[in-house]
């Protein structure tokens, strides 16, 4: 018969859980809390192992910006980028199967468990360069490429996202109007990234 676990600490871990949404080994461990108490949580199906030492609930609803969020916490030194960028900042209507990732050049991936992640490995001074941060609930942070960079990050990875997909978001964004959109930090980023002669004729014909 399966040992449960002690009623005291079961509490005290979901209510870790409920305000947090993540339960972290090491943490845990300076706390005090014997890491069998996350196996039989997991055995219980309340968490899951994201990766090695990090374990999600598995009782919040399923969004896409939770996996975005999610994709965040299972990869500290990751950035959200490409199409799954795009996506968040409502400039696409493609769909892509993983979340897209930037990380530093040469620096080791992660096997995470869950969200499926497709990296990209970015120069170390490409890694800043247009980076917002979103604060989440239960402070959760979600790391994302700001939508001038995302575009131009598609027309440099066109052959990887699609010049469809690079066309819509740019045509997207030069539709909005006031503070949605800025062509003067578009044009900054797109000559910090090369694609400045790729995306000049565009802005001229629609901005």
């Amino acid at each position: 018969m399966a040992r449960r676990i002690d009623p005291a600490v079961r509490r005290r871990l979901l209510q870790r859980l409920q305000r947090d949404g993540w339960l972290r080994r090491q943490q845990l461990v300076a706390e005090g809390i014997h890491p069998r108490w996350l196996r039989r949580l997991e055995d219980d199906e309340l968490i899951e192992k994201v990766r090695p030492g990090l374990y999600r609930s598995t009782q919040a609803p399923e969004t896409t910006d939770r996996t975005l969020f999610d994709a965040c916490a299972a990869v500290p030194a990751g950035v959200v980028c490409l199409t799954s960028a795009l996506a968040y900042h409502e400039l696409t209507t493609a769909n892509p199967p993983a979340v897209q990732m930037a990380i530093p050049q040469g620096h080791w991936r992660p096997k995470v468990a869950y969200p499926p992640i497709e990296f990209f490995e970015f120069r170390p001074h490409l890694m800043k360069l247009g980076v917002e941060e979103v604060i989440g609930p239960r402070g959760a942070e979600l790391r994302l490429f700001g939508p001038e960079r995302a575009i131009c990050d598609a027309f440099r990875l066109r052959r990887i996202v699609g010049k469809d997909v690079a066309l819509e978001a740019l045509q997207t964004y030069l539709r909005r109007r006031g503070s949605r959109r800025d062509i003067n930090e578009l044009m900054r980023v797109a000559r910090a990234t090369r694609v400045q002669r790729l995306i000049r004729p565009y802005v001229e014909a629609l901005a």
